[in-house]
């Protein structure tokens, strides 16, 4: 009993020591830990490292005292050196660091360094740090846009420019110092990260600097736009947006943002000579087809009641589109269900006139429902096999189940209907048709 009590009193003993570890203590820890990795090169003690200098740094005493952060900022250089190095083996491929952010927590400890401390030597290896530390700030920013971890490329770039200003406001030598172009790509790619990060409001300053600093690139007014129509400005991106391709009339960055922004505005028209464009420039690209038909089948329901001429076109042009996207890819689900679509809708409104000449019980009423019921009935037949050919690619398309139950329902074939509605109850239940329906009938 007396043996077990010792034991248990050792335990605790054990345990209340470590619990007690000051921040100085572990500060200790994490240069003993980092001496033997800059001599090893063994990559666990740059860890073991890294972990007690992340403890280390949350105590008060350690923060009081400007060599801490320089000692804490070594060992986060050295952690996103060793991240570069083995990420570069890797190819790139996405792997995890030691710690998130290590440059931009390594670029704040020097920064931070410098400040508090009153030595000549202190700035000197604050700056010196920083210096070194330039690159793989950059890098780190390089690899989470890669990872579209946009939060971190943010943090990353935007460090990278603050880096450069605090080393030329004090005298350190910034590796951007005779590279305006670079630092300016800096920028922009700090500017890039928010706008993917939908963080707008840090993006915009940005972007508006080197606009303001004549910075050259089809990617700023790109950016522009995204800023402001993600704001809601739509005037202020229309203007950014035309002075962009103006500048940069060939690139077909702007011209598929130029088509978002009519699309967005609802302007048809000027959007087909638009899409034509972009279908000159990049001839095998299946949704260009695919907008521009939808464009056109908007168009002919416009019309069609003002100018059935004009509908009519409309019509054919979209069939047309449709026909050309198949081309390319014969099995695209949706530009199949599309042109079912096309049939089926204009069916659907002719129904509305149906309507009206089922009230005239005249024999020559009688004789043009009959007439156009018969022309309604030929078009939704047109439609069918569409659909059929669609539900066959995508068996979990809504709009494909929900087409084929309402023509099924016209036909008569209420057992069929009864099955599309089924289906479509289980893929709005979150359910996947594992098997097409004319496939199970052998059709």
């Amino acid at each position: 009993m007396r043996n077990l009590f010792l034991s248990a009193l050792v335990a605790l003993l054990a345990v209340s020591t470590a619990f007690a570890q000051s921040g100085e203590d572990q500060l200790k820890e994490a240069s003993k830990a980092y001496d033997n990795y800059n001599t090893s090169r063994d990559a666990v003690k740059l860890q073991e490292a890294v972990d007690a200098v992340m403890v280390a740094m949350e105590d008060p005493t350690v923060q009081a005292d400007y060599k801490s952060y320089i000692e804490a900022g070594d060992i986060y250089s050295a952690a996103i050196n060793q991240y570069v190095q083995d990420r570069t083996l890797a190819n790139n491929e996405p792997i995890e660091p030691m710690v998130a952010r290590a440059a931009a927590t390594a670029a704040d400890y020097y920064m931070k360094a410098y400040n508090m401390s009153d030595k000549n030597s202190g700035k000197k290896a604050a700056l010196k740090g920083l210096e070194t530390l330039q690159g793989n700030i950059s890098n780190e920013g390089i690899y989470a846009i890669q990872d579209k971890n946009y939060e971190d490329s943010y943090e990353a770039f935007n460090k990278s420019v603050q880096v450069h200003d605090f080393l030329t406001e004090n005298g350190g030598e910034s590796a951007f110092a005779a590279d305006e172009t670079k630092l300016n790509d800096e920028r922009y790619y700090a500017a890039l990260s928010a706008v993917l990060n939908e963080n707008y409001a840090a993006a915009e300053p940005l972007f508006l600097a080197l606009y303001e600093g004549g910075y050259n690139d089809v990617g700023l007014y790109d950016g522009l736009y995204k800023v402001y129509s993600g704001k809601g400005d739509m005037d202020q991106a229309g203007k950014y947006l035309d002075e962009g391709r103006q500048k940069f009339p060939d690139e077909t960055q702007l011209l598929f943002t130029e088509i978002n922004y009519y699309l967005a505005q609802g302007k048809l028209d000027e959007l087909t000579g638009k899409l034509e464009e972009a279908i000159a420039a990049e001839p095998e690209n299946v949704s260009l087809y695919s907008t521009l038909g939808s464009v056109y089948d908007q168009l002919y329901q416009t019309k069609r009641a003002e100018e059935p001429e004009a509908a009519a076109g409309y019509f054919d042009q979209a069939k047309a589109n449709y026909e050309k996207g198949l081309e390319i890819e014969p099995d695209n689900a949706s530009l199949i269900y599309s042109l079912g679509a096309l049939y089926y809708n204009r069916a659907a409104t002719m129904t509305n006139d149906l309507v009206e000449l089922g009230n005239d019980f005249s024999k020559e009423g009688q004789a043009k429902y009959e007439a156009l019921e018969k022309e309604i009935n030929a078009e939704f037949d047109i439609a069918y096999p569409y659909f059929q050919k669609a539900e066959k690619t995508d068996p979990n398309n809504l709009n494909t189940l929900n087409a084929l139950k309402e023509i099924f329902a016209r036909r008569d074939n209420y057992d069929a209907s009864n099955e599309m509605k089924a289906r479509i109850e289980k893929v709005q239940a979150g359910e996947k048709i594992e098997k097409s329906y004319f496939e199970e009938q052998g059709m």
